[in-house]
């Protein structure tokens, strides 16, 4: 393209507000010609900008101009939705499951190991100590201390129940929450 034909582009462009249409068309001598009108028969239409309609906020749409129609959306395939369903299930039933707590039973362990090395504590003041009476206050505390360590952990256990039976409850509701939206969604692909 020579460069008078580039800055003639170059103007018409910049100046596209004010033209309506721009041909291009091919010289007697292979030179290609711009014009806003048609230059011969070989003329091609490169670009046609008429005034912009004013936009009509009573009806909505231009001035003029007929509203557009409605595009309708394609159907989708139904595998690909069967697909879409089943992950959109999956996820749902995922988290539902994520709503599970699981309670901590360090407490409840540590008890128990503190019931382990107190029974050993007493097997051997039973049989270490010299004198019975003081071997049967040191038992005596012992077993105290161990009876004291059993109600911690059955208020540890009654205390983690609930949380176990307050979680499945949760699970629970979701997972039915989950069912009612795949029926839902069952309802709606059967025509």
């Amino acid at each position: 393209m020579s460069k008078i034909a580039l800055a003639f582009v170059l103007a018409v462009v910049a100046a596209r507000t004010h033209a309506q249409t721009v041909y291009q068309c091919a010289g007697p001598n292979g030179s290609m010609t711009y014009s806003q009108t048609p230059c011969g028969g070989n003329a091609k239409l490169i670009m046609s900008s008429g005034p912009k309609p004013k936009h009509d906020e009573s009806t909505g749409g231009d001035a003029g101009m007929a509203a557009p129609k409605a595009i309708a959306k394609p159907l989708p395939d139904a595998n690909i939705q069967a697909i879409s369903d089943s992950v959109a299930d999956s996820n749902c039933r995922r988290d539902a499951e994520h709503l599970f707590i699981s309670p901590s039973t360090a407490r409840i362990e540590q008890a128990n190991a503190q019931i382990a090395q107190l029974s050993r504590r007493e097997y051997v003041n039973g049989y270490g100590q010299a004198y019975v009476g003081q071997a049967a206050i040191a038992n005596q505390q012992v077993e105290q201390q161990i009876v004291s360590l059993q109600q911690l952990i059955a208020t540890e256990q009654a205390s983690n129940n609930a949380i176990i039976a307050d979680s499945n409850r949760h699970v629970a509701d979701a997972m039915a929450e989950c069912d009612k939206k795949k029926a839902d969604r069952e309802k709606v692909a059967t025509p």
